[in-house]
């Protein structure tokens, strides 16, 4: 959100995360499109399940706006982590992209971890 001097409240950080688990999402999916063809079988498997836990995140939130929760513990953590990941200077097409956008999305959605456990239940 830029130039802007409000504080970050609990709505502003879920509608900024969910956002931000999108944009990850589509980029993840763009890099691996671009490496597809000569991408062994197991590490699109990898790639598949860190698209498959994003999308989880995704409907976990939207399940909770519903739901009335906000502000849970390791939103704002999550949130830098992606930011981070969808930099400009971040996102420049390499060899082996994919891959390590997998890492570090794996390693941002660890904040969220709790939020799935709580919900795991119910599906």
């Amino acid at each position: 959100m830029q130039g802007n001097s409000r504080k970050s409240g609990p709505r502003e950080v879920y509608d900024e995360l969910l956002h931000s688990l999108e944009q990850a999402r589509t980029r993840l999916a763009v890099a691996i499109a671009t490496e597809s063809k000569a991408t062994p079988l197991e590490r699109i498997r990898y790639y598949r399940e860190t698209d498959e836990k994003v999308h989880r995140c995704v409907r976990e939130l939207r399940s909770l706006r519903r739901s009335g929760v906000e502000g849970q513990q390791g939103w704002q953590e999550a949130l830098s982590a992606l930011k981070r990941l969808l930099a400009p200077e971040y996102f420049a097409a390499r060899q082996g992209h994919a891959l390590q956008l997998c890492q570090q999305l794996r390693e941002a959605l660890a904040s969220l971890e709790p939020l799935n456990l709580q919900k795991s239940g119910s599906e």
